[in-house]
């Protein structure tokens, strides 16, 4: 039987206009979320790094070990982000779509989605985390949503699409949804990461 591969695919192209810097290398405990996200990554494919806003700053962070792709449209939204990582994933590999703000993230829950997805129904195409009711990041997909992606206006709108492929995974943290956009939100996360470092 075919190994089942997972290539994360790392969302670092967008820009907030409240935020000096761009997110990708906001320090956490001395490290970039970016080296967060990669780091959480390691027990999966090499990682793609998709780049927009501030690319040539941002690449200078990235290591050699990691892919890169350049979104030119980055502008246009996620989707746009997603579809330039996944010229460089295999078309028969499914992928993680993760959003590298989310700093609070651990390898931990990154190999906890992993194994769903390993270990899911066969029509099921999509893992998601899910804590307090809420759904978050960062989301599995199966290598047959690759085509519906291609048409489609958002990602939420594949991945909603058909609750019966849903396979959702209770976590015990809300980090899945917990990333910043400003200074405020910033300085609340490095509170967070600290207090989880230190516990």
């Amino acid at each position: 039987m075919k190994r089942t591969r997972i290539f994360p695919v790392l969302l670092a192209a967008g820009r907030s206009q409240a935020f000096p810097i761009p997110k990708p290398l906001a320090l956490f405990g001395g490290r970039t979320a970016l080296e967060i996200a990669i780091d959480n990554c390691a027990r999966l494919e090499r990682p793609i790094v998709v780049l927009g806003s501030d690319a040539a700053l941002v690449r200078k962070a990235i290591p050699d070990s990691t892919l890169v792709a350049v979104n030119s449209r980055w502008r246009s939204g996620q989707l746009s982000s997603l579809l330039a990582g996944l010229r460089m994933v295999p078309r028969d590999a499914a992928f993680l779509v993760y959003p590298v703000d989310l700093a609070l993230v651990t390898r931990d829950l990154v190999n906890e989605l992993a194994q769903a997805f390993l270990k899911r129904h066969s029509d099921q195409t999509v893992v998601i985390p899910i804590h307090n009711r809420r759904d978050g990041h960062p989301v599995i997909l199966a290598a047959e949503l690759r085509r519906e992606l291609q048409q489609a206006t958002t990602t939420r709108e594949v991945v909603n699409r058909d609750p019966h492929r849903i396979k959702r995974v209770s976590v015990k943290t809300a980090a899945i949804w917990t990333d910043f956009d400003n200074q405020r939100s910033y300085a609340q996360l490095q509170r967070e990461f600290l207090k989880r470092t230190r516990d």
